[in-house]
């Protein structure tokens, strides 16, 4: 992790001052809408003071943009310009989620109102956009195109009219109906182009302006209350007992009033009688506006913690209210890591604080979610990026007026406005997912540290396999360690790990099917007979990876991307992993002509069919994101995934195949036996942290075996049998496997013990991207000094995707003002014919 600037030093990021009384100057910092680095001042309209964390319309150049108010200057320019409009009357960013903004734009060099509109959900947070609508000569234009029927009055149509094509018609009619439409769009519609639209604005039909998007409304929420006085309508129902029991329960929440979406069906039927009675109303009222009070949840039987459970939870529960505080949970797969983050949550609400609680994928968050609400009930928000907009939005502002004391999410929920933060959890926090690869490129787990960190909260980092550099912090002093190494069992029982064996296929020979060795075929077909659960565990998805022609050698490859497409057989078709393009399978090969054409490579799709062939009896699922996704996608056969997880929790699947989505945080009591296919390929990955993802993906998927009352058995089929993550595995000596990897890290020069920066350049032009990236280096070498390692320019790994060459820069140093430095003068290099270049801060792919 980083340094007063940065995740490594995160002890030394300031906590927020106590908010101090603020200058009464009209004057406004906006961080506009835009990649832009720097912020502008304006003044507020009226000299009005304009709160932080409000959203603005203000004026750039000959546009109207977006913006958020993020300081009250003391003294302006000579020049300065109004804000045009005010689009919040309340600040919308807690001060907290204001200050992480503001530290994420400064660490990751990234413009501040890109990160703020970030951190808002779709629906809260306007935008601008260059609109196209019709001037006034195009709407006497438009008005004459109307059908007669139509037209107000009759008009002979004009000589300019009659010179319009049917497509300028078209437009100026849809112009008439829409009032306006964006720029952009129209200048990428096939039917209208930009040139069309150019033409219509010189002849003066056509305008051109900047406006405000409209927010949504937001989800509304339909609230119930009493009417008339009690005496009145009590005799008034005398004799309708259902009435008047609910008006008395209206009645008693006369100030908040109660959720119609909490009442039963018959309490609703009772509603509709008291309305038509006048004795109650119904009202619509944005959702999360009126706080209600929490019912709690049903009563559980606590599972009993076992000695270590406890001792971290004592240790959390005491750091509790008593400034930050980071600790790293390491505690392996099953050891109820979990169970501590409720009980620990559970102290922070009973004292009044808000919790965050962030995993990395959205895979994890419906069963996470699920014993989230059993123990707190409705205290609970879940964020994430799959849930539709007004579902996300009600919950972020049942966060923000307190209603609700719990997030919980994927990566962006970290900009959540809990109130009152107290606790920050991080599960499986070294998983890369936490890392956002495109726009504000942030890290979940970082920014959580750092929020932590502002709010005076404690923070806890769980994993079983931790990243190094948290391993590496706890070393250092910067993190309290918390260990679990034993499995969570009732009563006083422990299950152990399960037992690791390598199968070498050096010299185990694989079947015809090209997939299962003779000693892994045994065991699934001992397992299953046994009544019990198989996963077999392949990273690939797909029936094969390669299609190859025999005749000529040709391999059919994505024309946007320098990959080779995989086939799908289920939905019939070559797909592109990286860009999504999907086609037909060809017939014949598109180079020689001849139909050659073989499937070479395996992913989850043939390994499903070979297995349903080798285990008819068997209950055969498979777990990928082409079976994950919501069901009856177009694109191949999806079930949902909880659909497939609830099958296999329900002892429906005997053996279930899948990709990295089945080794993250499942409990499956019935599974005994995990086998994992062909791990070799991603031990030689050209990244230096090709090793640790192994060892991490390893030991997580071979921790779902074993979990209930029988023992469990990991059989792994490797060429590699004496790689470092294989050997580590066997005896799951996860801090023997760090501590080597340390080592091999510091001899390297790579992090924990350097800072990385990668400057990637991509574009259409291969000549123009090549030279943007040696101009690029030449800037940071010269601005880095002897402080900083330049390495490149250099191709990418994969050197074209979706039709965008690239390159990359890579920066290293051991300090961060050096390489900062460096970092921005790459940035500032000139770009041209569509050329594009990001800023990578502690990135965490090299491909």
């Amino acid at each position: 992790m980083s340094d007063p600037e940065g995740p490594a030093r995160v002890d030394q990021v300031p906590a927020l001052a106590p908010k101090a009384s603020e200058p009464e100057a009209p004057w406004v910092e906006v961080a506009v809408s835009l990649p832009l680095r720097q912020t502008f001042t304006y003044r507020g309209p009226h000299g009005r003071r304009l709160p932080l964390g409000s959203q603005v319309a203000v004026p750039f150049g000959p546009r109207v943009i977006t913006g958020f108010v993020v300081g009250h200057p003391e003294a302006a320019p000579e020049v300065v310009k109004d804000v045009v409009d005010v689009l919040d009357d309340d600040s919308l960013l807690e001060p907290d989620v204001l200050a992480l903004c503001k530290w994420a734009a400064g660490y990751y060099l990234s413009a501040l109102g890109e990160v703020l509109k970030t951190a808002l959900p779709q629906g809260q947070r306007a935008s601008s956009r260059r609109g196209v609508r019709l001037s006034p000569e195009g709407e006497r234009m438009a008005h004459e195109l109307k059908p007669a029927a139509e037209q107000t009055a009759s008009a002979p149509a004009s000589l300019a009219s009659l010179l319009l094509d049917d497509a300028d018609k078209a437009l100026l009619l849809r112009l008439g109906k829409a009032g306006s439409l964006g720029l952009r769009s129209l200048q990428r519609d096939n039917k209208i182009g930009a040139a069309r639209v150019e033409r219509l604005l010189r002849d003066g039909l056509l305008e051109v302006g900047d406006e405000v998007t409209e927010r949504q409304r937001g989800p509304q929420e339909r609230f119930a209350t009493a009417v008339g006085k009690p005496v009145t309508v009590q005799k008034a129902l005398s004799r309708a007992q259902a009435q008047r029991t609910l008006w008395s329960k209206l009645q008693a929440s006369a100030e908040l009033g109660v959720a119609v979406e909490t009442l039963t069906p018959a309490e609703r039927t009772a509603l509709r009688a008291l309305v038509g009675r006048g004795f109650a109303r119904v009202e619509a009222r944005a959702g999360g506006s009126n706080p209600q009070p929490i019912p709690a949840p049903a009563a559980v039987a606590l599972p009993v913690l076992n000695r270590p459970q406890q001792q971290a939870f004592d240790t959390l529960v005491a750091a509790v209210g008593k400034g930050f505080s980071p600790f790293l949970l390491q505690g392996i797969t099953g050891s109820g890591k979990t169970e501590v983050y409720l009980r620990v949550i559970a102290e922070a609400r009973g004292a009044g604080l808000g919790a965050l609680v962030l995993v990395p994928e959205i895979a994890l968050t419906p069963q996470l979610a699920s014993r989230f609400r059993a123990r707190f009930g409705d205290d609970v928000a879940v964020l994430h990026s799959a849930l539709p907009p007004a579902e996300r939005l009600r919950a972020w502002r049942r966060l923000k007026t307190g209603q609700v004391g719990i997030a919980l999410g994927a990566r962006s929920a970290v900009f959540a406005p809990v109130q009152k933060l107290g606790v920050v959890v991080v599960d499986e926090e070294h998983d890369p997912s936490f890392k956002q690869d495109e726009g504000v490129r942030y890290h979940g787990r970082d920014m959580a540290l750092v929020r932590a960190r502002q709010a005076n909260a404690v923070v806890v980092l769980g994993s079983a396999t931790p990243s190094l550099e948290s391993f590496h912090n706890v070393s250092q002093g910067k993190y309290g360690l918390l260990t679990l190494p034993v499995r969570a069992a009732p009563g006083a029982a422990e299950r152990p790990l399960p037992q690791v064996e390598i199968i070498d296929l050096r010299k185990f020979r694989v079947g015809n099917d090209g997939l299962l060795s003779k000693p892994l075929a045994d065991a699934i077909a001992a397992t299953v007979a046994a009544g019990e659960q198989v996963i077999l565990f392949l990273n690939r998805r797909g029936f094969s990876t390669v299609v190859l022609c025999r005749a000529c050698g040709h391999v059919v490859r994505c024309p946007d991307c320098d990959v080779s497409m995989t086939y799908h057989r289920g939905a019939a078709k070559v797909v592109c992993h990286y860009c999504g393009r999907n086609q037909a399978p060809p017939q014949r090969c598109s180079s020689c002509h001849q139909s050659a054409l073989e499937h070479l490579g395996i992913g989850t799709e043939q390994v499903e069919a070979v297995v349903r062939a080798r285990f008819p009896e068997a209950r055969v699922v498979r777990l990928d994101r082409d079976t994950a996704g919501p069901p009856g996608r177009k694109d191949g056969p999806s079930q949902g995934l909880e659909a497939i997880l609830a099958q296999v929790h329900a002892r429906q699947v005997d053996i279930l195949v899948g990709t990295q989505m089945v080794t993250k945080g499942h409990d499956f009591p019935g599974v005994t036996l995990v086998g994992v296919l062909q791990p070799d390929q991603g031990m030689h990955l050209p990244d230096f942290r090709a090793a640790e993802r192994t060892f991490q993906l390893l030991e997580q998927v071979a921790g779902r075996a074993g979990r209930a009352d029988r023992p469990g058995r990991v059989l792994v089929q490797t060429y590699n049998p004496r790689h470092a993550a294989i050997v580590a595995l066997m005896t799951h000596d996860y801090e023997g496997f760090a501590k080597q990897e340390l080592a091999h890290r510091q001899l390297t020069g790579f992090p924990p013990f350097l800072r990385l920066v990668a400057v990637r350049v991509d574009g259409p032009d291969a000549a123009l991207v090549q030279k943007v990236a040696a101009d690029a280096a030449a800037r940071a070498r010269a601005a880095g000094g002897a402080d900083v390692r330049i390495l490149g320019p250099a191709e990418a790994p994969i050197p074209r995707l979706r039709g965008r060459v690239r390159w990359q820069v890579w920066l290293a140093g051991a300090g961060r003002t050096s390489l900062v430095s460096a970092a921005e003068a790459a940035a500032g290099v000139t770009l041209s014919g569509d050329v594009r270049l990001a800023v990578d801060v502690d990135p965490q792919s090299v491909l």
